[in-house]
């Protein structure tokens, strides 16, 4: 019953805040994974112009500004750190704006995500797709897909040189042991795609909730 009543569930939660046809349009990086088994579409409307919500987006990783959702949930299963330290980060800062095409962000657990493209303003495509369109009135629609073969897949191919022995074995299992992929494909269905919207949905807000505090104080500020 329960399974049935979230599966039921699934198809709100792989859209969650979308409007019209966001969860559906094509999305710079699409292309990159021609034929998803897995794929989901967020959104959230941001009282902000794009460029103040880029910086935000640009600097966003494990040991660097974090991701601005459940630090708690990041910090017990990768042990991160943030450059703010336990937290992410409530500022912008300069050294992690200079982000470019080929640079790897560092996802947690020795897991990296190489950026295949980057429009400053508009999108970011490093792992997951981050677009800002911008909105009349000051406003920035910011969407986030994931599109892929799946969350424990994905982590085995962005494995680092660095990744810690868990990550290492679940490689060696996936490559190795025979119904192992179809077995991580269950594991992604069942409990990556909830965990991974409960965070995802937080890095929607929390980037939100940010970007407007920024354009509240920069409006406060005499001219």
């Amino acid at each position: 019953m329960q399974i049935a009543a979230y599966l039921l569930w699934r198809p709100a939660m792989l859209r969650w805040g979308t409007e019209g046809t966001e969860a559906t349009e094509p999305l710079p990086g699409d292309d990159l994974v021609p034929r998803p088994t897995f794929q989901s579409t967020r959104a959230i409307t941001i009282a902000a112009p794009p460029e103040q919500v880029w910086p935000w987006i640009v600097q966003m990783g494990i040991y660097r500004a974090g991701f601005y959702t459940h630090d708690l949930v990041e910090r017990a299963l990768f042990r991160a750190r943030y450059v703010e330290g336990k937290h992410s980060a409530t500022r912008i800062h300069p050294e992690l704006q200079d982000l470019e095409v080929g640079d790897k962000v560092p996802y947690g657990g020795g897991v990296y995500a190489t950026v295949s493209q980057l429009e400053p303003n508009r999108h970011l495509v490093a792992g997951e797709q981050f677009i800002l369109r911008p909105l009349p009135g000051n406003r920035t629609r910011f969407i986030v897909r994931y599109r892929g073969t799946g969350y424990l897949s994905a982590a085995v191919r962005g494995a680092g040189a660095d990744a810690p022995a868990p990550t290492r074995a679940l490689a060696f299992t996936l490559q190795n042991v025979p119904g192992a992929m179809l077995l991580a494909r269950a594991v992604d269905l069942f409990i990556g795609d909830p965990l991974h919207h409960y965070m995802e949905v937080g890095v929607l807000r929390g980037v939100k909730q940010r970007a407007e505090a920024a354009q509240a104080q920069a409006a406060a500020q005499p001219t």
